[in-house]
């Protein structure tokens, strides 16, 4: 749009402060016109199909914003999104570093040099380690899992527990807390485990080949909670054990779902 404006002859004619008031308001009126002429050509103009899906892209962009919004946008999920927290679980999946599965082949960043993968592994845990894997599986949870709010904090809980497992698991454990411990204590309850069966992991759990050093279980704990909410409900959990120290201790822990 110009800037030069042609203003009437009869303007020339007033005084100095009139004919700047009547300039200005001469420009205002001029460029309300200029913009409605604009604004009925472009409602003549049909609008095209191609501009309409831009704009609705742009927004949806705008809107849900290019780190979460899109995947969802497009039906994929995000890889941070956690499942709801469910009552007496953990807090999160603690899954640890553990060491890599036998069988597994190594990755190399070179292209031209040839991986060996290693031998299959053929050695297998006693049956007295096995039956001292399941004997520790079975009494962490019923452990870790016979709680008092009222009369025990979190910390002290996972601190009485730390005989079952690794101190990283502990760590693990305190520092990511567990939310539905307060919600037991405000609902005044407590909970109990009527049973803690361990057996071999089912096929679906694709759980790690067991070593003589590192054996992994399946424990379907069965609670019974008391309180406002009075109920019982079973917990799965995949836990694997490690031999450290001459001992059996839980190196890891996943899996865990509530009511």
């Amino acid at each position: 749009m110009s800037s030069d404006y042609d203003y009437p002859d009869e303007l020339d004619e007033l005084t100095g402060r009139e004919r700047r008031r009547a300039k200005r308001n001469w420009r205002r009126d001029d460029h309300a016109q200029r913009m409605a002429w604009l604004r009925n050509q472009r409602q003549a103009e049909p609008t095209s199909p191609a501009i309409i899906v831009g704009l609705v892209v742009v927004v949806a962009i705008v809107v849900l914003g290019l780190g979460g919004g899109l995947p969802r946008l497009f039906g994929g999920n995000s890889s941070d999104d956690g499942g709801p927290v469910s009552l007496l679980t953990p807090g999160r999946s603690v899954v640890l570093p553990t060491e890599p599965s036998d069988g597994g082949q190594p990755t190399s960043s070179a292209t031209t040099t040839q991986v060996t993968p290693p031998p299959p592994q053929t050695q297998r845990p006693s049956g007295t380690s096995l039956a001292q894997a399941n004997e520790i599986v079975s009494a962490w949870a019923k452990a870790f899992y016979t709680r008092d709010p009222g009369a025990e904090t979190y910390a002290a809980l996972v601190a009485r527990c730390t005989k079952y497992m690794t101190p990283d698991v502990a760590s693990s454990f305190s520092s990511a807390g567990d939310p539905t411990y307060d919600a037991l204590k405000n609902d005044s309850g407590k909970s109990t485990v009527l049973a803690a069966p361990v057996t071999t992991p089912p096929p679906t759990a694709d759980a790690p080949v067991d070593t003589p050093e590192r054996i992994t279980r399946f424990v379907k704990v069965t609670i019974n909670l008391t309180g406002k909410r009075p109920q019982r409900f079973d917990v799965p959990l995949l836990v694997t054990v490690s031999s450290q120290d001459n001992q059996w201790l839980i190196s890891d822990v996943s899996g865990g779902t509530g009511p």
